[in-house]
């Protein structure tokens, strides 16, 4: 049996430059994320330091970077859950709850020429190596990645960030 993922594809109106740019660069990255974010050299095996709540600190989650291919590919572990994300999902009990911060996944964005040029960018975030179905991490990225991404496609494309307030 296969571990579940979650896979989104999104078609952006910009150059696989600007959209890899967009993932990594810090500043472009605080606007579309509200405030967070990660943070790297980019290079394989750096860390990838994690800003969780707009006015707090980069902090190393044990994120590394796995790949990094300019205008084609960008790949990182992702953190396990920290301490803010035990409000958010409701564990059954402290054992559930330690199982689950165990877990370690990893996300990757794969950016290529749409299949109509018209289409612009065809970006895939592809998020797996969760445990089960059930997966507090699983369900908390589903949403959060299709947020980010529209906010990202929004930005790139000439639009405000969804999030800001009128």
């Amino acid at each position: 049996m296969t571990k579940p993922e979650f896979v989104y594809v999104i078609y952006i109106q910009t150059t696989p430059e600007k959209l890899y740019q967009a993932l990594t660069d810090p500043k472009f990255i605080r606007v579309y994320m509200d405030g967070h974010g990660p943070e790297s050299t980019w290079e394989v095996g750096a860390p990838v330091r994690w800003k969780m709540h707009p006015a707090g600190d980069f902090e190393e989650v044990g994120q590394r970077v796995l790949e990094a291919e300019p205008g084609r590919r960008l790949s990182y572990t992702w953190h396990t859950l920290q301490p803010m994300h035990r409000e958010m999902f409701d564990f059954a009990s402290d054992e559930e709850w330690a199982k689950a911060c165990e877990e370690r996944s990893k996300v990757t964005f794969d950016i290529e020429p749409a299949e109509e040029e018209s289409m612009g960018v065809k970006l895939t975030i592809t998020h797996d190596g969760f445990d089960s179905p059930d997966s507090k991490m699983l369900e908390g990225v589903s949403g959060g990645w299709t947020m980010i991404l529209s906010s990202l496609k929004t930005l790139l494309e000439g639009g405000a960030f969804l999030g800001a307030k009128a």
